[in-house]
C-alpha cells in the first residue's frame, strides 16, 4: 500500500454525496437516528438500498437489532438535521419534528425522499457493517434540491 488512511479519506471526499439521516427505534420505544452519507441503490427488483455504519460509536448494534429503518434523504434546507444527527447528543430527537412512518421508524416529512425499509442482509466489511435493506415504502419531493457534501464541505449550488 503506497498511501495512508488520511490520503485515502481525502480521495474519497472528492466524490460528492447526498446526506441522509437513517432512523429507527431502539427497543421498539425510543427514536434513534444518525447522519449517514454511505447510501446507495442496489436493486430495482426486489427494491434494495444500502447504507453502512461504523462499529465504533454509531449505534451500529442497536440498528442491527431493530431491523427496520427510514432513510431520510435530506434536502438543501435540512442541514440542521445533518448537524443534529451527526452530533454526540444523547437525545437527538429533542425538539425535532417528525412522524412515525408505516414501518414504525421516525420520518422527516420535508425530506427530499424517504425510503422505509427492513433488513434484507448485513455484511461485515472492515470497520463497518453494511445494511442491505428491502424497501417497503417510498415517498419523494423531487422538486427540492439535495443537500450535498463534497471535499469536507457543503457546496452552495
Amino acid at each position: 500500500m503506497t498511501f495512508d488512511a488520511l490520503e485515502f479519506r481525502s480521495a474519497l471526499g472528492c466524490f460528492a454525496t447526498g446526506i441522509t439521516v437513517v432512523t429507527s427505534m431502539k427497543d421498539g420505544r425510543s427514536p434513534l437516528g444518525i447522519t449517514v452519507n454511505s447510501f446507495s441503490s442496489v436493486s430495482l427488483d426486489p427494491p434494495l438500498v444500502l447504507f453502512s455504519l461504523g462499529h465504533q460509536g454509531n449505534h451500529c448494534q442497536e440498528f442491527k437489532d431493530s431491523g427496520i429503518f427510514a432513510i431520510n434523504i435530506l434536502s438543501s434546507e435540512q442541514k440542521f438535521l445533518c448537524d443534529r444527527f451527526a452530533s454526540p447528543l444523547d437525545d437527538r430527537f429533542n425538539g425535532i419534528e417528525h412522524k412515525i412512518g408505516e414501518n414504525g421508524s421516525p420520518v422527516f416529512e420535508e425530506s427530499l425522499a424517504v425510503f422505509e425499509c427492513q433488513t434484507h442482509e448485513t455484511v461485515e466489511a472492515g470497520d463497518h457493517l453494511i445494511f442491505i435493506c428491502r424497501v417497503t415504502n417510498v415517498t419523494s419531493h423531487p422538486e427540492k434540491s439535495a443537500l450535498l457534501f463534497n471535499k469536507g464541505a457543503f457546496p452552495v449550488l
